[in-house]
């Protein structure tokens, strides 16, 4: 494969290949992935007639709609993110461990919410 140079941005075939690794890039997307997944399981679970555990978010769903839900929860996982990519040049390590704990917390979460949504769709809770 030969790499060629467009701009100074290096091209292999026409694809676009950055050098530079961004900082906490796999905790960053494991955090984002477990936190769009409690978006599309809560609103699974509504469909099945459940509601939101989480009494800021519920305060959200109640005064508007799902979409303004979602907006709050990924403003908030930006937020998190942000601060995380903020305090890393002076605290790596508490960054790391911040979206490495929200992701682990929002893990059981998930977990919670399945088990939860598997028996509310077998109608034994």
């Amino acid at each position: 494969m030969r790499t060629v140079l467009i701009g100074e941005i290096p091209a292999v075939r026409g694809i676009l290949v950055f050098r530079r690794n961004l900082v906490l890039e796999e905790e960053t997307a494991v955090f984002i992935l477990v936190n769009f997944a409690d978006l599309v399981l809560t609103a699974v679970s509504f469909y099945y007639g459940s509601g939101e555990t989480n009494p800021v978010a519920n305060w959200f769903l109640q005064r508007f709609d799902l979409r303004i839900l979602a907006f709050y929860k990924f403003a908030l996982v930006t937020f998190v993110i942000l601060i995380c990519q903020f305090i890393y040049s002076t605290h790596p390590r508490s960054a790391r461990a911040i979206l490495i704990g929200g992701s682990v917390a929002y893990g059981i979460l998930v977990a919670y919410v399945l088990v939860r949504l598997f028996l509310l769709v077998f109608h034994a809770f």
